[in-house]
């Protein structure tokens, strides 16, 4: 289904709005259970309805194999990159993030009237409903005004954390399920359905012990209560004891007496609900649907987010019964990109929903903190957010106009300004006595750091010692290894709230700081892509032209997934048992030379590797490795290279390895990835040393420019030729005289009459 574009105050959705984004190139839907609903769109400048596409306009889009078309609100669109522009969406349900709740308190309520209290007790109007099949009264407040979509979960005392759940979004109705998906008997298999597996078995948050504790206030004094055996065991199929530290203070009641045996039993409980000592195994796949299939359709093997199936893998020992949390789907081709089965990861939303849970249990817990803590992040805030004002400078090359230095000054003069960041190939760096320095503070490209710029009251800690920063008596520490936090000081109340409250604040600024520094890179790196690539179609976006030698199973890559992780947004994929390779001959000789690349290694079976080769038979290895890796960077410099010829190639054993934004360049310093001089390619234009070739799908029509041919084509036949002196054309309207050599042909006023045919003299 091809997006329909509607104006940002549309509700009803019932007719084509704007009208259809026919051009879209590329349109998927990412959706995770309890979390993101976002949809990623490509476009060309030149598509009908292009200058319709603006922020906050809504595209429905197909989400996937049985829901209806959802509405997705438009937050960002990027500059153009190759002609082609992307565009970001969130599903229209993300606009309650923007809608306040009033407070309110109930002492027992069921969810579906706690629902109906929050959707009533807006701010705002809105034409958002909400329903549930959950029924168990309970306590509910909001005990301050926030967003709709915060009260419905991500927030400690959201809905989604006392009654559970999982969320459906359709349209403007939120649907809170005890249970969303089904189990259909599905089965993912291995030589059936399966197209590729990735298995991520998550061992972070695997203890074997639990050492439970409870702080009692009596007067102005504190007791510790633990256990007299100090822990109780999770799980013995482990070699190495990893004990969990918890402190069970918030498990009691107000009134209810601490003792050993309660606290034992309060543990024993949190052990049987929390299932901590085993792995969290996650499953991405990727699968052909055959419910699509005519033979397999009487099945009816559909896949919804939140539906539990069956992944079945003989080779790699892979038999596994678990839910589906994210599924990608592709709009256009009506098909899933990948699912994801398992346990979710942390995300940043999530870790920033346990930052303030974690703020407000040390508020209700704990009766005193060190001032140093509140005082530094008073001055944090302050050195970020107080300031205004300054001038940005981009120094230039006199000769070339590219541009090699950034200022941000305090004076529009660069000579009378005092307060100076320089930034350049050399490093960063600070001055307060103007452009020529001194500059004392700095981060230097040799890797150093000036002494001046890390000071006593940046490190928080006395003693950093194998992995763990620790204080001098140990009584506070963080094992970088484990993650594991001990802190054995304590808060007032009222330096709590200062605290919670700076925290927002830094958080709310950062979130703007974040995005504001994510255009200016991209302006800066537009302007300084470096050198000259010697690579010619270095990133596939020319599909597998005849640049590239290559054998077995090579094919083009350009998914979300690639998108997000590379420059080029296109990559090279090798199956099993497959080569690429390509030679270069016009490099100059006796000089140095860099290559870099991205790569992505998804299996650990078999191996994979990639070299250059110069001065004859000289390699260097950028990788050779049996293991798996995520997305990386790889890089190799070749000094003194004294042969014009430098070969790159690429192995695969095993399915899959990615490969994108291959970069030989002059120089030892890596470069941000630029296609190789005169090239551009777009999905209707590809311009490269070969020549021009402009094609329109919808006509079926291709116009090919090179060296040796002028022709035109229609749905692949060559219809027309110009070679040097001679034109081959399949067929010839003429409209007036037709001249050949010394014979005029002339059509008579009555076309049925016939020609005068004249000789001339």
């Amino acid at each position: 289904m091809m997006p329909i574009l509607y104006r940002a105050d549309e509700t009803e959705f019932d007719t084509y709005g704007i009208g259809v984004l026919s051009d879209c190139t590329f349109c998927k839907v990412t959706e995770e259970r309890n979390g993101a609903f976002e949809c990623v769109m490509k476009y060309p400048l030149h598509g009908a309805l292009f200058d319709e596409i603006k922020n906050d306009r809504v595209i429905l889009v197909k989400p996937n194999d049985t829901s209806r078309s959802q509405p997705f609100r438009i937050y960002r669109i990027t500059t153009p990159m190759n002609g082609i522009i992307t565009v970001y969406a969130q599903h229209i349900s993300y606009d309650l993030s923007g809608i306040g709740v009033l407070c309110f308190e109930s002492k027992s309520v069921s969810p579906q009237l706690a629902l109906e209290r929050i959707f009533s007790s807006t701010s705002s109007q809105h034409s958002f409903n909400c329903k549930t099949d959950l029924s168990a009264p309970r306590a509910f407040s909001v005990d301050r005004p926030m967003s709709v979509r915060a009260v419905l979960g991500g927030t400690e005392g959201s809905v989604l954390d006392v009654w559970g759940g999982e969320y459906e979004w359709d349209m403007f109705d939120v649907i809170l399920h005890s249970k969303r998906g089904k189990d259909n008997g599905v089965v993912i298999e291995y030589g059936k359905n399966l197209t590729s597996l990735e298995q991520d078995n998550d061992f972070s948050s695997v203890y074997t012990h639990l050492l439970p504790y409870a702080v009692v206030k009596n007067g102005d004094t504190e007791n510790v209560v633990t256990l007299s055996e100090a822990v109780l065991p999770v799980v013995e199929k482990y070699a190495r004891e990893k004990t969990l530290i918890k402190d069970f203070s918030s498990f009691f009641k107000d009134g209810e007496t601490v003792t050993e045996d309660t606290l034992r039993a309060k543990a024993k409980s949190y052990i049987k609900q929390n299932p901590f000592g085993d792995e969290t195994p996650t499953v991405k796949v990727s699968f052909e649907p055959l419910w699509q299939q005519p033979e397999y359709s009487q099945f009816l093997e559909k896949v919804n987010l939140c539906d539990t199936v069956t992944v079945r893998h003989p080779d790699m020992n892979i038999e596994v019964k678990t839910k589906v949390i994210e599924t990608v789907y592709d709009a256009l081709a009506e098909k899933y990109s990948s699912i994801t089965l398992g346990t979710a990861k942390s995300n940043f939303v999530n870790t920033v929903a346990e930052i303030k849970s974690t703020t407000d249990k040390i508020k209700k817990e704990t009766d005193s903190f060190p001032l140093l803590m509140n005082t530094a992040i008073k001055n944090a805030t302050s050195l970020i957010s107080g300031q205004q004002g300054g001038f940005v400078v981009m120094h230039t090359d006199s000769v070339t106009g590219k541009p090699y230095e950034l200022l941000i000054l305090d004076n529009e003069n660069l000579y009378d300004a005092r307060n100076v960041w320089r930034w350049n190939v050399g490093g960063l760096g600070f001055s307060k006595s103007g452009y020529n320095g001194p500059y004392e503070t700095a981060i230097t490209a040799d890797g150093k750091i000036v002494a001046d710029f890390i000071t006593s009251g940046t490190l928080m800690a006395n003693i950093i010692k194998a992995g763990v920063i620790s204080s001098a008596d140990n009584s506070s520490w963080w094992d970088l290894e484990s993650g594991e936090v001990h802190l054995s000081a304590y808060t007032k109340t009222e330096d709590t709230d200062k605290l919670s409250d700076s925290i927002a604040e830094i958080t709310e600024r950062t979130s703007t700081l974040e995005q504001t520094a994510e255009d200016i890179s991209f302006k800066i790196n537009e302007q300084s892509t470096g050198g000259k690539n010697y690579l010619l179609n270095s990133s596939a976006l020319n599909g597998l032209s005849d640049d590239w030698e290559y054998s077995g199973l090579v094919t083009v890559l350009s998914d979300t997934e690639v998108i997000s992780h590379t420059s080029s947004g296109s990559a090279f994929v090798l199956g099993a048992e497959s080569t690429l390779s390509q030679s270069v001959y016009n490099s100059v000789a006796d000089r140095s030379f860099v290559l870099s690349l991205r790569a992505k290694k998804s299996y650990s079976q078999l191996s994979a590797y990639m070299y250059v080769q110069y001065n004859g038979v000289k390699r260097e290895y950028l990788f050779n490795t049996k293991d798996s890796f995520d997305w990386t960077d790889f890089s190799v410099v070749l000094p003194d290279v004294s042969d014009g010829e430098i070969t790159v190639f690429i192995y695969s054993r095993d399915t899959s390895l990615t490969v994108s934004d291959l970069m030989l360049t002059d120089g030892s310093i890596i470069q941000h990835w630029s296609p190789a001089p005169n090239e551009i390619y777009t999905n209707e234009v590809k311009i490269d040393r070969k020549g021009i070739e402009v094609s329109n799908s919808k006509s079926s029509q291709k116009t090919v420019i090179t060296n040796t041919e002028f022709s035109g084509y229609y749905n692949g036949e060559k219809i027309f030729t110009l070679n040097k002196d001679e034109t081959q054309t399949k067929k010839t309207t003429v409209d007036g005289e037709l001249k050949i050599g010394r014979t005029k042909l002339i059509p008579m006023s009555n076309s049925s009459q016939g020609l005068n045919i004249v000789i001339l003299d």
